[in-house]
């Protein structure tokens, strides 16, 4: 389960005379598990921020993220690090990688940190590029080298290789075409039958209905000023 319960969070703008941009004031946000929220509403209300928030990337200034009933606590990073390895995946709008690191190691890292067997994790790392039409070809070469929407079939095989408690979705079919669109739609939704807490920003209409998503628009639970 995610919780966010009375979040505050404002950007200082160092280089503008530590100017404050107020972004939520009081957000409120439950998503059970089994179940995929899908965030909406305009451009830069700050969508993205709640995911990195509950990521542990961007700091609030008051109220409380809850995962699974833990206290998300700035103070000790090194309690973020062990979530984001047992508890949460992510999938972020952009492939970030160590340079000429194959494909398939990227893959299977998620499961090798949790000390899974090697074979075992290859094999379920060649079968997520398989199952996104990743060619076998590709699988020794970094992704950096690859299409954009190669590099984010990459992204979701990584995300998605584990069955993670709680799963956050930054626009993980915006790069594309309807049929691997699809096939990640699906992939989310085993995610959901098998109790996973889902929390994404999907920017078309069809792909919220497909998984039927709970819409939340963020302007209607949240006051910025």
């Amino acid at each position: 389960m995610i919780e966010l319960n009375n979040i505050t969070k404002k950007f200082t703008l160092h280089n503008q005379g530590r100017t404050n941009i107020s972004v939520f004031k009081n957000l409120n946000l439950k998503i059970n598990p089994g179940e995929i929220v899908a965030l909406t509403g305009p451009s830069g209300v700050g969508k993205s921020s709640i995911l990195k928030m509950i990521y542990g990337n961007y700091v609030f200034q008051s109220g409380e993220i809850k995962i699974n009933n833990y206290k998300i606590d700035y103070k000790y990073p090194r309690n973020i690090i062990e979530l984001r390895k047992n508890t949460i995946g992510y999938v972020s709008q952009f492939l970030r990688v160590i340079p000429r690191v194959p494909t398939i190691e990227i893959v299977m890292e998620p499961l090798l940190e949790i000390n899974f067997d090697q074979e075992e994790v290859r094999e379920r790392a060649e079968k997520i590029l398989l199952d996104l039409n990743i060619d076998k070809n590709l699988w020794n070469l970094s992704p950096l080298t690859f299409s954009g929407g190669e590099q984010q079939r990459v992204n979701v095989a990584r995300g998605l290789i584990r069955n993670y408690p709680c799963l956050l979705l930054d626009e993980p079919t915006a790069s594309l075409d309807n049929v691997n669109k699809d096939i990640v739609l699906n992939l989310i939704n085993e995610k959901k039958d098998k109790g996973s807490s889902i929390i994404g920003i999907f920017h078309d209409e069809s792909s919220r209905k497909y998984l039927n998503a709970r819409e939340i628009d963020i302007t209607k639970i949240s006051h910025a000023n």
